[in-house]
């Protein structure tokens, strides 16, 4: 989660103070999601520094003085432009327990198809727990943490299968070759030299 563009929407909702978006990152993002006070003021003041948010003190209850903080042009501009850039899934392929599974072959300490065992036992622990929260959670008044839940058990089913493909092709897995080291060339490769340059160099 981007927390600057967190920020940025919840001030593009109404200008608040720094109590006021702690609270409303909960409400909106569900209690999960919620950070120190001092991380919202921080970056509140680099906001203010980028030109991304302005700030102006407001009296409140009691004649006690408050800064409140509002999204500028540039903020909202960018927090537009945030929001219509697709989110990639970067580190796809490079996960954590696919490492774990391929360097069991080649470590042997402990075998592929229990390291398969323990991770399927933790995912279904996991999509127990979640499918819990689902079926306490109220669909009218809930709609976004259930949203949230569905994405969740959805990638726990995904990792699930995959899990079961690994176990159908372990015997595949286990006959691969054993590791090797393979010396690669250091330094840039050669240029290569065009047929037209080694023709007219004779």
């Amino acid at each position: 989660m981007s927390f600057k563009h967190t920020l940025l929407a919840l001030l593009d909702h109404a200008p608040g103070h720094g109590y006021q978006l702690h609270g409303l990152i909960a409400e909106a993002l569900g209690e999960h999601w919620t950070v120190n006070t001092g991380q919202i003021y921080s970056t509140l003041s680099r906001l203010e520094r980028e030109g991304l948010v302005d700030r102006r003190q407001e009296v409140a209850d009691g004649d006690e003085d408050r800064t409140v903080y509002e999204l500028t042009e540039p903020g909202r501009m960018q927090l537009v432009g945030w929001f219509r850039q697709p989110v990639s899934r970067e580190d796809r392929l490079r996960d954590a327990f696919y490492a774990k599974l391929v360097l069991s072959r080649v470590s042997g300490s402990v075998s592929s198809a229990e390291v398969l065992q323990t991770q399927r036992k933790q995912l279904l622990t996991e999509l127990h727990e979640l499918t819990k929260l689902r079926l306490r959670s109220d669909a009218k008044s809930e709609l976004p943490w259930l949203l949230l839940l569905e994405s969740g058990i959805m990638h726990l089913e995904a990792d699930l299968r995959w899990l079961d493909l690994c176990e159908e092709r372990l015997d595949e897995l286990n006959r691969m070759p054993p590791l090797r080291y393979i010396q690669r060339p250091r330094g840039r490769p050669p240029k290569s030299v065009d047929s037209s340059q080694r023709t007219s160099g004779g």
